[in-house]
């Protein structure tokens, strides 16, 4: 028998899926394909050997590894929403490695553990591709060439520091230096100065690929309920209570999933951080690009600190996403972390200086997701100190459509006590959170002020005009009040949010 302290409580949940301006296109589209009134709530008492809070892609890929090993489980998956409605839904489609984190990585571990990790994330991509291919998903996956590229005049690049640890640890970097005339070519009129080229990214409609993983696991004998917010967590002598308004999970374990919805509580809130990222996109415009010559034209991510993240669809739409947007006050996610007219408006206007072509197409779409972010920019996984019964995974920090399947796997180790690689895994990974964010008010408060700079600064860039020396500085400390950590060698981030 197990006597537990751990007593989980969770805000009052408002439904933003069936909101229009609170829901991205992804969603839709996804949805426009099944019956989604098919949703089950929980209703009354259930009883599981492992109950999997979140039905995003770190719970249904932790859920499909579970009855991967044991297909005899009794497993179930309690989401708030609909499945792949929250931040599995909202972000770019872009599933990507660490390998712009691996100065960071080689600082966290050790050259040897760094390549150890770094493989682990470009395996995750791989196990991606596995399952859409074996299940025959359609969620418009596609490899694609992405560029990291730099939008102001940099002395250095912030890949030459990638390039460089690369080359000691005798790694060959997926990255390829792209020359002005090939910038020119790629982009035309745009303001890129500098980057490098990707070929081979991994691309998808996320929504479609949460909304697959669920059919999935639920053919594989999970039982999910929908429309059913968690309100608290609670441990039991002999299980673990999951309770909603209308019913409760008695578990033996349970997986905490729920990303930034999860971010206030006690264990976490040090250590993990809530900011929104957030979209604009276009409708379809292909006869538009095709005459332009934007048909090819690559996506990917800048290297701005409040960094823009884009692309174009298979159909030709045009989408561009910033992050570092709403800062947290306690880690409480507000409605304007699902949806902000102003945030909306400076996000279209970095789509009218990044695709100067495209200045008469309008926006026919916006919307935004709260992000949960770790000081190392790398998620979290372990078990609760409070309930060692209860197991989690935090901190994606926007790398979450890659991430989050390397997370499945190691969530589920960890779940049913495997001593493995992936436990192992995880461990290692989680060693590397040995940061914090400045405590509340100041958190906020400071943040908001650096993030005002930040982007006062970046938009002065843009206009080609003077940076004062008060938001200069201020933005210098951006990574010290996001991160929670001294500045790091490489400032570029993968576009997953």
């Amino acid at each position: 028998m197990v006597r537990s302290g751990a007593d989980l409580r969770f805000p009052c949940w408002r439904r933003t899926a069936g909101n229009p301006p609170a829901r991205s296109i992804w969603i839709d589209e996804a949805l426009e394909r099944e019956n989604a009134d098919l949703a089950e709530p929980l209703g009354g008492q259930v009883a599981a050997d492992i109950c999997v809070v979140g039905g995003g892609f770190s719970g249904l890929w932790s859920a499909y590894r579970l009855l991967e090993l044991q297909p005899t489980l009794r497993l179930c998956v309690v989401e708030a929403d609909l499945c792949g409605t929250g931040a599995s839904g909202r972000n770019s489609g872009a599933a990507g490695h660490w390998w712009g984190k691996l100065p960071d990585l080689v600082r966290f571990f050790g050259p040897e553990d760094a390549v150890k990790v770094l493989r682990a994330s470009e395996n995750a991509l791989v196990d991606i591709h596995a399952f859409v291919a074996d299940e025959n998903v359609e969620c418009e996956l596609r490899l694609v060439p992405s560029v990291w590229s730099a939008n102001t005049p940099v002395p250095r690049g912030p890949w030459e520091a990638v390039f460089q640890v690369a080359e000691k640890l005798g790694l060959e970097v997926p990255y390829r230096r792209l020359s002005a005339e090939e910038l020119h070519y790629m982009f035309g009129a745009a303001p890129f100065t500098a980057g490098v080229l990707q070929n081979g990214a991994t691309r998808l409609q996320p929504a479609m690929l949460a909304r697959a993983l669920r059919r999935h696991v639920i053919r594989l004998g999970c039982r999910v309920y929908e429309l059913s917010p968690v309100s608290s967590v609670e441990g039991a002598e002999s299980y673990v209570r999951v309770r909603t308004e209308r019913g409760e999970v008695r578990a033996g374990r349970v997986v905490l999933a729920a990303s930034a919805w999860m971010a206030h509580l006690k264990e976490f809130r040090a250590r993990t951080h809530v900011t929104s990222s957030d979209m604009v996109i276009t409708n379809p415009i292909p006869d538009v690009l095709a005459k332009l010559g934007m048909t090819m034209r690559p996506g990917g991510l800048n290297s701005r600190q409040m960094v823009n993240y884009g692309g174009i669809t298979p159909d030709g739409r045009v989408y561009l996403g910033r992050g570092g947007g709403a800062l947290s006050y306690r880690s409480r996610i507000t409605p304007d972390f699902h949806w902000s007219a102003e945030r909306a408006r400076e996000v279209e206007s970095d789509f009218r200086f990044l695709y100067p072509e495209l200045r008469a197409i309008p926006i026919a779409r916006s919307w935004a997701g709260p992000v949960d972010r770790s000081p190392t920019g790398l998620p979290r996984f372990g078990r609760l100190q409070a309930d060692e019964r209860i197991n989690y995974a935090i901190g994606y920090s926007g790398h979450g459509v890659g991430a989050s399947a390397l997370g499945g796997r190691i969530l589920a180790s960890l779940a049913l006590r495997i001593d493995d690689d992936w436990s192992h895994l995880g461990a290692l990974i989680s060693k590397a959170d040995n940061g914090r964010f400045p405590p509340e008010p100041v958190r906020y408060f400071f943040g908001s002020m650096v993030r005002s700079a930040v982007a006062r600064k970046e938009r002065a860039e843009q206009l080609g005009r003077r940076i004062s020396w008060v938001d200069r500085k201020l933005a210098g400390l951006a990574n010290f009040t996001f991160k929670g950590s001294p500045p790091t060698t490489v400032r570029g981030r993968c576009a997953n949010s």
